[in-house]
C-alpha cells in the first residue's frame, strides 16, 4: 500500500465526517472513491457531494457523454484509479470499447457520433490548458446546447479535483490491477 495513505475504515472517522460518509451510504447506498480522503474535511466533502452527485447523475447530457469527459480527465492527469473505474463504466454506458481502447493509449478516437466528439474534444481541449478555439465553441453548441457545455466544463472540474486527488494520495487502480495508461 502506499504511503499516503492507510486502508480506509469508516470507524475511525472522527464525528463530523462520520455524519457525512453515513448521509452519502444512505442516499447513495456506497460511498465513491475520493471520500476516503475528502472525508479528512467534513465540510468539504459535504458541500462537494451534492455537487458530485448532480455532475455524475442528474446533468441533462447522457450518461456515455458523462463518460467520455472522465476518460479525458484522467487520461490527462493519470489517474490509473480513475481510469479503472471509469473506462468499463463508460462502455457500459454505451461508450464504443475502440474509442476507450483509442484514448487509453492516446490515439485520436473515431467518434461516429458527433456529441460523443464534441465532449472529447472540450475535455481534451481544456485539461490542456489550451482553451477553446470559435470553431470548436460552435460545434460544442450545436452539438450539446448552451447547458450541455456549461455541464462539461463542471464535469471537467469534478474529475480534474478527483483525478489530481486520487493522483495525489497514490490511490493504485481498482482491484489491484496493473496501470492501464501507458
Amino acid at each position: 500500500m502506499p504511503d499516503r495513505f492507510s486502508p480506509f475504515d469508516p470507524d475511525n472517522l472522527g464525528a463530523e465526517a462520520r455524519a457525512v460518509y453515513d448521509r452519502i451510504l444512505a442516499e447513495r447506498g456506497y460511498v465513491p472513491g475520493p471520500y476516503q480522503f475528502w472525508l479528512a474535511s467534513p465540510g468539504f466533502s459535504d458541500r462537494i457531494e451534492p455537487v458530485e452527485e448532480f455532475l455524475r447523475h442528474g446533468v441533462s447530457l447522457e450518461e456515455r457523454l458523462v463518460e467520455v469527459v472522465g476518460l479525458g480527465a484522467a487520461k490527462r492527469w493519470r489517474a490509473q484509479y480513475v481510469w479503472t473505474a471509469d473506462g468499463p463504466a463508460a462502455e457500459k454506458a454505451g461508450v464504443d470499447a475502440a474509442i476507450v481502447e483509442a484514448i487509453r493509449t492516446g490515439r485520436e478516437p473515431e467518434f461516429p457520433k458527433e456529441d460523443e466528439a464534441v465532449c472529447h474534444d472540450l475535455a481534451v481541449a481544456l485539461v490542456q490548458g489550451r482553451g477553446i478555439d470559435d470553431d470548436l465553441w460552435a460545434r460544442a453548441n450545436r452539438g450539446i446546447g448552451e447547458v450541455g457545455v456549461t455541464e462539461v466544463l463542471g464535469l471537467i472540474g469534478l474529475y480534474t479535483s478527483v483525478c489530481l486527488t486520487m493522483v495525489a494520495y497514490r490511490m493504485p487502480t481498482k482491484n489491484g490491477e496493473p496501470d492501464p495508461l501507458p
